[in-house]
């Protein structure tokens, strides 16, 4: 058993690889704790999809499967996540693998963005034009009662689009109940994600005081003093009054 176990530990399905007899892998899009995602094509229609592979030694009864795939459809209205399509199940090296097939994101890793931007960061004005598209995305999510749980900028794909951008969220993290602390830590992992997109530690002292108005050094207390939901961050940027200048 410890070694069939071993042996799904990693999936590395190579580009081309038929999978239950429906659909060809083309790339890997990214790997974690429960499983290994995929960009795919459906072979009788050609449609391109994600599908997310859950290693049989995590999710052994596919409680967290079906747990992804309910919260998923359950948020199906909020545009800024992906949309489940179904579940599928395959068979790999003789193991029962769980297969939960949603839509394709396409763009680049936030992360993976800002590495080619001019001194790896954006704007101040294009960094808050993100953090609005992210809150306001998320807001209707809070608006719930629900939270993400995983909001960091290796979990955010963006694109340019025009003269904007398009954001999509990808996997979460935790899918358990609901709590204010889990919603509160979404507001801070917002922040943080602004901070990342304006330059992080080595330029927060040069920042304007509508960045640190919103970072507030980073402390939780203060963040969370002024914004409890992600609501409450796209409020303050719609209301925000700002020359551009990078002054007041």
């Amino acid at each position: 058993m410890n070694r069939l176990i071993r042996k799904v530990r990693r999936f590395d399905f190579p580009p081309g690889r038929i999978i239950a007899g429906k659909y060809v892998i083309q790339r890997m899009l990214g790997s974690g704790w429960e499983g290994e995602v995929y960009g795919i094509v459906e072979r009788s229609t050609g449609i391109r999809r994600a599908a997310k592979f859950y290693y049989p030694h995590r999710d052994p009864t596919g409680k967290a499967a079906i747990a992804y795939a309910r919260k998923l459809d359950a948020l199906r209205h909020c545009p800024i996540l992906m949309q489940y399509h179904h579940q599928e199940i395959a068979y790999v090296r003789r193991r029962k693998v769980i297969v939960v097939i949603s839509e394709l994101i396409e763009g680049q890793k936030l992360g993976e963005f800002l590495q080619e931007q001019h001194g790896h960061r954006l704007s101040t004005f294009e960094a808050m034009h993100v953090l609005y598209i992210l809150a306001k995305g998320i807001a209707p999510i809070h608006a719930r009662g629900e939270y993400h749980g995983d909001i960091h900028e290796d979990n955010i794909m963006i694109r340019r689009q025009g003269i904007g951008f398009e954001l999509k969220l990808l996997d979460f993290f935790d899918l358990g109940r609901p709590t204010r602390a889990k919603i509160q830590k979404d507001v801070l992992n917002l922040v943080q994600v602004f901070y990342i997109l304006v330059g992080g530690r080595p330029r927060y002292a040069e920042q304007p005081r509508v960045v640190k108005d919103i970072v507030r050094g980073l402390k939780d207390s203060l963040i969370l003093a002024r914004f409890c939901t992600a609501g409450d961050i796209q409020r303050h940027l719609e209301t925000l009054q700002w020359n551009g200048s990078g002054g007041k």
